[in-house]
């Protein structure tokens, strides 16, 4: 693509990603994650687990222009699509997308990672309809790899006294924290995320350290959202900590899969 081709997409990202027209789509959970793994200098080799289209490298990428970024998928028509997402925004020479399942991270080099991302599914099959779309099935349950799994590869593939950062569930905090650590990733930081003032978490970012020292930061809670009714909007907290939501603050469609909770 051209220059200019290239500063527009990064400049409307993530509006214009290439996503499947009917499948699973991303949600702001992924650009919470980018921005949460981000706030300190990013360099190296970044691995990206369960990376469907790309958006969590790709959007940390945009801003930390020194490191080489891994995306692992176990469906290849997401990978297909984070491929053209990286083309677009004038990174394909900056990523690599590999067609695996974290339940055999064999494919990838033991600690090889100086960052691991990981946003999983959500949701234990047992525990809900499970959506008949294929694609949108593996992203938001359980159906293959368990949230076990990706705590397993994650630490299989970090370096040692190098970060992961996770998002999930906040119901599954603790469940999160204890394979953490029993993987050897010691949870450093947890920052609870609010749809509103008045609600209860729905998520959980979390940032752990491999072989790290004890001690756990459970940073001020982030809340979405601010007013009642029509008059809700974005808050000017969640918007100084990740400026790409507003990518869905005027309805324009940027993030749309409902992972989240609401």
């Amino acid at each position: 693509m051209d220059g200019a081709a290239v500063g527009l997409a990064r400049e409307r990202f993530p509006r214009g990603l290439s996503q499947p027209p009917h499948g699973f789509r991303f949600s702001l959970d992924a650009l919470l994650l980018a921005a949460f793994a981000g706030r300190e200098r990013v360099r190296g080799r970044v691995l990206d687990l369960g990376a469907g289209c790309g958006v969590v490298g790709l959007g940390l990428a945009l801003d930390h222009p020194d490191f080489f970024g891994v995306g692992l998928d176990v469906n290849p028509d997401m990978l297909a699509h984070a491929r053209e997402n990286a083309r677009r925004l004038g990174l394909a020479d900056r990523f690599a997308y590999l067609a695996g399942d974290v339940r055999f991270p064999g494919c990838l080099a033991p600690e090889s990672a100086d960052l691991v991302l990981c946003n999983p599914p959500y949701r234990d099959p047992s525990s809900g309809r499970v959506c008949p779309d294929a694609s949108r099935a593996m992203a938001r349950f359980e159906a293959g790899a368990s949230l076990a799994d990706f705590v397993r590869a994650a630490a299989w593939a970090v370096r040692n006294r190098k970060p992961c950062a996770f998002v999930h569930l906040a119901e599954r905090a603790d469940e999160l924290l204890h394979l953490l650590r029993e993987g050897r990733l010691q949870p450093k930081e947890i920052r609870f995320v609010h749809p509103s003032v008045h609600g209860p978490a729905r998520l959980a970012l979390v940032r752990a350290v491999k072989n790290g020292g004890p001690g756990l930061t459970v940073a001020a809670p982030l809340i979405l959202h601010e007013g009642e009714g029509e008059s809700s909007r974005l808050s000017a907290g969640a918007l100084a900590f990740c400026p790409r939501l507003a990518c869905n603050a005027g309805g324009e469609g940027g993030a749309h899969d409902k992972k989240i909770p609401a």
